[in-house]
């Protein structure tokens, strides 16, 4: 029965006639998660919580290829929706689409979508309609449609990065039609593009349904539908998946990684994400100097969190990068923990115990209640008064007429390089410096960190580029607007008979050839 359901799709894909209806008895995938983004819109929410869906429901035209070995956090890149590109000159690529590929909706994909998906008007502009994504965006100045299934695309300046651009957040590519007849509201709340889901049911604060598309360019899902309910409590995420209602569970702390081992038909998977934990320092109160900032920073005991937290699975980067960047600066000094010299700058700073509001979401990242009280304890040590306020959600945080001095965030290195990560959140155009709700408290970059900034995103010599970055780190940890904890091990819980395996970011890959079931082979 099972080589004729596969035989007989194949035939519905080849020859795009109508099938006879036949039980379809593939799994229904139910995902316990800690929370749900607001929006689906490919580019305006790109936070963890909403890639784990989303990259499920779009592809880009190149694709990363994390799976490529053991470590989950390969760069190689394979063709996606592009079969193939060409680098036409310094300044741009020409691509060749695959034919044949259908959305969501029926449609065919054409040169016309890819040019909507990355027009200038949308993610990029000066005043484009959803501004979260022109960090990623930042060198592209525009996409030519040479024919039906062919596109080049055109950078602002030489872009030494473009194709593994091309390849990360905010390139996937969304339906044009569908998007200019709902309009980006709509759209958000029930996106069309060509990946292997599509959305089915969407109750808010409760679950999100993809069912699964089964004219997908990469074969047929697996499975017959993903649910991703919000389960806030990891207790209640564990209990869930032991009972049989949850297949597979996310944000599972290491301490409870004994617990589920001791189950016969659960089993654990674990990577250390090209994503770190940090902080992020308000200009505002006795923030405003940025010695007390360098100490909030020195009196952070990071190998003793790393420790009691995450039992020493992870670690803390050697300054914003990672060590499988091709521009990694092997000799950069480590964040230092030396409390010694937190009170010496808080002398010189002239503090003198003012109260320094820490405000953070809860269920958002993991552990981060845990690290942040036991910062308070390091802070307190050295003389700086810390007070702890965790609230509901990200609104209460960024509410403007809230004091608030500290926040927690995660970088995610979307790239293997400072333009995946140091730039678009740190730079120019980075919510950091650009936040247009808390104007005031944003950081002010000095001018040379900026310039510095342009060398990177331009440079075509790799020299000239590291040495750009290494200077940029050296202002970046002096002016201190924000300090870096460690890349956490995320780790998730699924039944045995699930074989699945996780990517280096938060990204939840359920492409047939990463999610099948039954024992393994």
């Amino acid at each position: 029965m099972r080589i004729f359901k596969k035989a007989l799709a194949a035939a519905v894909l080849a020859f795009g006639f109508t099938a006879p209806a036949i039980a379809d008895d593939r799994p229904e995938l139910v995902v316990a998660v800690n929370n749900l983004p607001g929006s689906l819109e490919s580019i305006e929410e790109m936070g963890n919580v909403a890639v784990r869906i989303t990259y499920s429901m779009f592809d880009s035209l190149i694709r990363r290829d994390f799976l490529a070995d053991d470590t989950g956090a390969s760069s190689k890149l394979v063709p996606g929706l592009a079969e193939s590109w060409t680098q036409i000159d310094n300044r741009t690529m020409e691509l060749k689409l695959r034919e044949g590929v259908k959305f969501h909706n029926g449609d065919e994909l054409t040169s016309d979508d890819v040019v909507f998906s990355l027009s200038a008007g949308r993610g990029h502009g000066y005043n484009p309609l959803v501004g979260a994504a022109r960090r990623f965006m930042l060198t592209l100045s525009h996409v030519e449609p040479v024919d039906k299934y062919t596109v080049r695309i055109v950078s602002k300046e030489p872009d030494v990065l473009l194709d593994q651009r091309l390849a990360g957040y905010a390139m996937w590519i969304v339906n044009a039609r569908e998007y200019m007849l709902k309009g980006k509201d709509a759209f958000a709340r029930n996106p069309v593009g060509t990946g292997p889901y599509k959305m089915d049911e969407w109750v808010e604060g409760e679950y999100i349904r993809l069912a699964a598309h089964d004219n997908y360019f990469g074969g047929m899902p697996t499975a017959k539908s993903i649910t991703f309910k919000v389960v806030p409590e990891v207790s209640a995420r564990i209990a869930g998946l032991v009972s049989g209602e949850y297949d597979i569970i996310v944000n599972v702390p290491p301490d409870q990684v004994p617990v589920l081992n001791g189950y016969d038909d659960v089993k654990v998977e674990s990577v250390v994400l090209d994503n770190t934990h940090m902080l992020v320092f308000f200009n505002e109160g006795p923030l405003e100097s940025k010695l007390v900032r360098q100490a909030l920073s020195k009196s952070i005991d990071r190998a003793l969190l790393r420790e009691a937290l995450w039992e020493d699975k992870n670690y803390t980067p050697n300054g914003h990068q990672l060590p499988s960047y091709v521009m990694h600066i092997k000799d950069f000094p480590e964040f230092e923990y030396s409390p010694e010299k937190a009170r010496e700058l808080l002398s010189e700073a002239g503090y003198d115990g003012e109260e320094i509001v820490y405000k953070l979401p809860l269920n958002y990242y993991l552990l981060s209640l845990e690290a942040a009280q036991a910062m308070q304890q390091m802070w307190k040590d050295v003389g700086l008064n810390v007070k702890l306020e965790p609230v509901e959600n990200w609104t209460q945080v960024n509410d403007k007429d809230s004091t608030v001095h500290i926040r927690p965030w995660s970088n995610t290195h979307r790239m293997p390089d400072p333009l995946g990560s140091f730039v678009p959140q740190w730079g120019k155009d980075s919510s950091v410096q650009n936040n247009k709700q808390l104007a005031s408290r944003s950081w002010k970059a000095p001018e040379k960190f900026n310039e510095l900034h342009d060398v990177i995103v331009a440079g075509t010599d790799m020299e000239v580029r590291q040495q750009a970055y290494r200077e940029a780190l050296e202002i970046w940890n002096d002016e201190a607007p924000g300090t870096m904890l460690y890349n956490p091990l995320e780790t998730y819980a699924l039944k045995k008979d699930i074989q699945w395996r996780p990517v280096s970011l938060y990204y939840m890959d359920f492409r047939p050839d990463n999610l099948k079931f039954g024992a393994a082979e």
